[in-house]
């Protein structure tokens, strides 16, 4: 058993780099410009960061200097309105603003209106030509509350629009396809992810063929979902998500500049109890191109079958100092196998979850929290991360189910 455990130690240092590579360098730009606090899309456009407001707001478009977050200018596009304008994308010629925010799935005016590059250079009010569209298989248009129907996710691929709607109630997401010329069209299904959270962006190179997803969990942990080598026939294939290591960040706009960095934005959060309040900020990091090979395990020393002999852990795998101020613990009991948490802290505990190594939520819990207690959820063999929201932040730790 000492031998098995100290091999899964060794295969969890790895994997952890590797799957937090995203977070190591992750950076907080800065606070976004009170104008738009409500920030919902985000696009890298002649040096500078273009966004907007989501519904209810003016249809202006805020362009944002990079290093300092002030507003330089201001796009009025002068013949549409923002019913609930969600995202941004780009090609070559044109600038694309997703108007297609449907929280209750009763919309039946979905739009993505198009506005010349040229003109947005060239003055401070444009007008835009439509594209209108509705899903293909959409068959229920009434208000039952947070729907499936939601869309706050776009790019453009060759000739066509790619829109990835935000599942409220699934915590999935559906990939539909239509033209990206002016005219109105039904968008085709093709592809679709279950329980991944809510998606709220996205952003595609078309060099490395690489797509990033955006989103955050129903607890506002945002995470970042990547394709490499997109198929457009089934657009989530190969979909691994990593968790970007931070809390009650209603994540909202993605875009990659021209250097590789990504930006995201995230818009204005508060709630009362407990009492939080996350302010709209702009944060930026960088994917790896590539990851390290997989890692080579320690070969069996010649006693090792007499070391599995015994049950009894091994002293030395023990965390020192344990009962810090904010130390989380996690251990198993070897008579019940069950595993026990305990975190060190005088503040209020109220909200749990699960991650695996990809990122991927697999247990959450909102309720009132123990500071210690079973893990009672059943969990596969693999290496989990169990994170605690205290609050003023969060606290993780790794363990290792075998």
């Amino acid at each position: 058993m000492k031998f098995f455990v100290q091999q899964l130690i060794v295969i969890l240092v790895f994997l952890s780099t590797a799957s937090l590579a995203a977070q190591e360098n992750l950076q907080t730009v800065g606070e976004l410009p009170n104008e738009v606090f409500e920030t919902s899309g985000l696009l890298y456009f002649n040096c500078n960061l273009i966004t907007h407001n989501d519904s209810g707001n003016e249809a202006i478009l805020f362009e944002l200097d990079t290093l300092t977050l002030s507003v330089q200018r201001r796009v009025v596009v002068n013949n549409v309105t923002n019913v609930d304008w969600e995202a941004l994308s780009q090609d070559e010629d044109f600038i694309y603003i997703g108007d297609f925010g449907n929280n209750v799935g009763s919309r039946t005016n979905l739009a993505v209106h198009i506005i010349s590059k040229q003109d947005y250079l060239s003055s401070n009010t444009v007008s835009a030509t439509t594209i209108n569209f509705s899903y293909e298989d959409q068959q229920d248009f009434e208000n039952n509350g947070n729907s499936d129907w939601d869309a706050e996710a776009f790019f453009i691929v060759d000739d066509k629009v790619v829109v990835l709607t935000k599942q409220w109630q699934s915590l999935g997401s559906v990939a539909y396809e239509f033209s990206k010329f002016p005219g109105t069209y039904m968008a085709r299904r093709i592809g679709d992810i279950d329980d991944v959270g809510l998606v709220t962006d996205a952003t595609f190179n078309a060099e490395t063929n690489r797509l990033v997803v955006l989103g955050y969990s129903s607890i506002l942990s945002p995470f970042i979902g990547i394709v490499e080598n997109l198929d457009f026939n089934d657009v989530f294939e190969g979909y691994k998500q990593q968790d970007l290591g931070l809390n009650f960040i209603q994540a909202e706009g993605l875009t990659q500049s021209e250097t590789g960095n990504y930006f995201f934005s995230s818009e204005y959060y508060t709630r009362q109890t407990p009492t939080i309040e996350s302010p709209s900020r702009l944060f930026s990091f960088q994917i790896p191109v590539t990851g390290p090979e997989e890692p080579v395990n320690p070969e069996s020393p010649e006693n090792s079958e007499e070391e599995e002999n015994t049950d009894e852990p091994d002293d030395s795998l023990l965390p020192e100092n344990m009962g810090q101020d904010g130390e989380l613990i996690i251990y198993r009991d070897n008579s019940s196998s069950q595993y026990y948490y305990s975190i060190a802290t005088d503040k209020t505990v109220y909200g749990q979850a699960i991650y695996d190594l990809s990122g991927k939520e697999v247990w959450q819990n909102t309720g009132e929290i123990d500071k210690s207690g079973i893990i009672s959820h059943q969990l596969e063999t693999s290496i989990y991360y169990l994170a605690m929201f205290l609050e003023d932040g969060v606290v993780t730790t790794s363990f290792v189910v075998y």
